[in-house]
């Protein structure tokens, strides 16, 4: 078993290493609820982004967006977690503001979502999950993995960077040097 998620997280990171999108490619539209996306709130920190249908979680009572708030809290310090409303413009009625904020708000969600965006890549699964790291590199983007596979890119989106020398970043780890007064080094 853990030779095959091994395996699968494998050619899930080939497969995404192969794409080469960042995360400054997806531009959310028009911000609905939570936190504004803004440099400070993004800074050293992965992301996720997750690309959602109202219709589709509105009929299951917001089950996934349940979900996806528990990897939002749990992983509060080192992601940014995105809630994506991405309803085609097509045969579907046309979702109001005030109806998803409900749905929202009856899941529990605190994270930030959004109204459409623009991407990169094509969405045509619904809920659909990029996934980033600190540098804003893809790890992940399409259909959501296993629940062991995503665990593993999630941990990796959260990793510190590591620098040339193999150590991580301490700015990054959120941890800072010690600073040293000038007149008692000397």
């Amino acid at each position: 078993m853990r030779t095959l998620l091994l395996l699968a997280f494998t050619v899930i990171s080939a497969f995404a290493a192969e794409q080469k999108h960042y995360l400054r490619e997806f531009a959310p539209f028009k911000s609905m609820s939570g936190p504004r996306l803004t440099a400070a709130l993004q800074k050293d920190k992965g992301a996720v982004y997750i690309f959602w249908l109202y219709e589709f979680e509105k009929s299951r009572n917001g089950e996934a967006l349940k979900s996806f708030q528990k990897i939002a809290e749990e992983y509060k310090d080192t992601l940014v977690m995105v809630g994506i409303e991405n309803s085609p413009n097509s045969s579907m009625k046309p979702v109001t503001p005030k109806e998803i904020a409900a749905l929202t708000k009856s899941a529990g969600v605190t994270f930030s979502i959004y109204s459409g965006c623009k991407a990169p890549v094509e969405i045509n699964s619904y809920p659909s999950i990029f996934i980033f790291d600190r540098e804003g590199h893809m790890l992940h983007g399409g259909i959501f993995p296993e629940p062991d596979v995503l665990e593993i890119l999630l941990k990796k989106a959260a990793a510190p960077v590591e620098k040339k020398d193999g150590k991580a970043d301490s700015k990054k780890d959120g941890k800072e040097a010690p600073k040293t007064d000038p007149k008692k080094a000397a």
